[in-house]
């Protein structure tokens, strides 16, 4: 079975932040209806010349489309030309586009109260009309990677209410639509935008592209007449490179000013150069690195097994080794660092416990297939790893090692017993509602977590909504099927004085808006 690129990026949206088209609940029982700041910048100062960053690439596939984006060179460079409604901030929801959002009795839909200073490109006023066009383009089925909204908004029932006030009607009640906005992919276009060449990639952007050139670099120009005032770098480049140490080099080289995702061998090797800053993105952006276990089939169809598995690990080793110090241990939950995230100590490991669970499972030497592809650098030696622990506590546990087109295919899926992923730091309600929505090997099918988070996400109330996602994490964390082994840090290189970098979402792809030489 050949897998399509939209199937697999449902999945490796847990690691990119980025597309999918699921509904919450599909799993529960619902059928689908449809910073690393440096410093603070200050635009009133002379203009700072050009600013370079690279990023890894997806050569001839690149694109100015934001809904046919794959690479981070893409979404670093459509994150400073197009723009979304609501961003996320440093641990909240904060207003782009959008002023306000005001949520209905019942949370069954929502009013969009626009800005009104703000210009496209082309010179023209952005309104009402371009939410309406941008969400009906995000939801086509001809998108590549058609926005994950569509599975919680009622597109088709989207009404204009005034030049800009939008009213967006949900598929089921979302108390916090937000923070949807901001964490799921919804860039706003132009009304009538179909084709993104370099002269009809219209944002509203600090930026505007002026030269692009698919898979090796992309030149953007300041636009003078951002709502949010100019920025403070006259012109963008956005550099793309597919070899890790090609973009290390870029930057000793002096050819670009920041690099973001260094390896831990290099940076546990060092950098000579004095004018270069090796940097972490911080505790609150690291990335969560596991294992998704596949609940319908044996072993881990029993919780005692499942418990067992978490048990077994010696998380430290993992990290150490894969890491190689870069991070910490991980606690089983995903989401580190977000809102609501329980912040609980990791699970000690205890073989003997660990054992006595498997034989009370009666899932002594029960073959245990773990199915990894190095989509991220860590997942193949951590599930060797893991493995290896494993087959300690009495599974035959073995890492099964497919190439990257293949990972994330369906059926492959299902015939594994459990999967490598990692995350970023995103909210609850897209980590936990792409787990659960993407597919039945990965979902966590509880009545009682179930309710708990369908109630999370139509809270419309700060406590009511804590105490919804403690419980989905009590639940998740009691017998719940992920395994968060690690969080990784986020390291980048820069040339010293780089100011502005922001992190809005994943610290693996910052945004330049504000970035600029001291």
């Amino acid at each position: 079975m050949v897998m399509k690129r939209r199937d697999a990026l449902r999945l490796a949206g847990l690691t990119l932040g980025a597309a999918g088209t699921t509904a919450l609940l599909t799993a529960c029982g619902a059928s689908p209806s449809a910073g690393n700041g440096r410093g603070p910048n200050d635009a009133s100062e002379a203009t700072r010349g050009a600013f370079r960053a690279v990023f890894t690439g997806g050569g001839a596939g690149e694109t100015l489309d934001p809904y046919a984006t794959a690479a981070p060179a893409d979404f670093v460079r459509n994150d400073v030309v197009y723009e979304n409604l609501f961003f996320l901030g440093e641990g909240e929801t904060l207003p782009g586009l959008a002023r306000d959002v005001v949520v209905s009795p019942g949370a069954r839909g929502f009013i969009l109260n626009l800005r009104d200073d703000v210009r496209w490109h082309d010179g023209s006023a952005f309104t009402a009309a371009d939410v309406k066009y941008s969400f009906e383009y995000m939801s086509s089925p001809e998108r590549l990677y058609p926005s994950e909204l569509q599975a919680y908004f009622d597109m088709a029932g989207i009404e204009i209410r005034s030049e800009h006030s939008v009213w967006v009607p949900t598929l089921q009640p979302l108390g916090d639509p937000a923070t949807m906005l901001a964490a799921f992919p919804a860039k706003m276009v132009k009304d009538g935008s179909g084709a993104f060449t370099t002269e009809t990639a219209i944002g509203t952007g600090p930026f505007r592209v002026t030269a692009f050139a698919a898979g090796r670099e992309t030149v953007l120009t300041r636009f003078d007449e951002y709502w949010g005032g100019s920025a403070p770098s006259q012109e963008l480049r956005i550099l793309s490179v597919t070899d890790p140490q090609a973009k290390v080099n870029s930057i000793i080289s002096g050819q670009a000013d920041y690099t973001s995702d260094i390896p831990y061998t290099t940076a546990r090797a060092g950098i000579s150069a004095a004018d270069i800053e090796l940097d972490t993105a911080g505790s609150r952006h690291r990335t969560s690195m596991g294992f998704v276990l596949n609940t319908t089939r044996p072993p881990f169809d029993d919780p005692r097994v499942r418990r067992a598995a978490k048990l077994a690990l010696d998380r430290q080793t993992l990290v150490d080794t894969v890491f190689l110090g870069y991070g910490i241990p991980g606690n089983d939950l995903v989401s580190a660092g977000a809102p609501y995230f329980s912040d609980r100590d990791p699970l000690p490991r205890n073989l003997d416990e660990a054992r006595k669970l498997v034989r009370a499972a009666g899932a002594a030497n029960a073959p245990v297939t773990i199915r990894t592809a190095e989509w991220e650098s860590g997942f193949n030696a951590s599930s060797e790893l893991a493995c290896e622990q494993w087959r300690e506590i009495g599974l035959e546990a073995r890492p099964q090692i497919v190439g990257l087109a293949e990972f994330y295919e369906s059926e492959g899926l299902a015939a594994a017993n459990g999967v490598a992923f990692s995350a970023p730091s995103a909210p609850l309600a897209v980590l936990y509602g792409r787990l659960n929505a993407h597919d039945p090997a990965m979902a966590f099918d509880d009545a009682e977590y179930c309710d708990a988070l369908a109630a999370a996400m139509a809270a419309t109330d700060d406590a009511e909504r804590q105490r919804h996602w403690n419980m989905v994490q009590d639940r998740m964390f009691t017998d719940g099927n992920t395994v968060i082994w690690g969080l990784a840090d986020t390291l980048s290189l820069a040339r010293s004085g780089v100011q502005g970098l922001e992190t809005r979402g994943h610290a693996k792809y910052p945004y330049l808006g504000e970035a600029h030489h001291a």
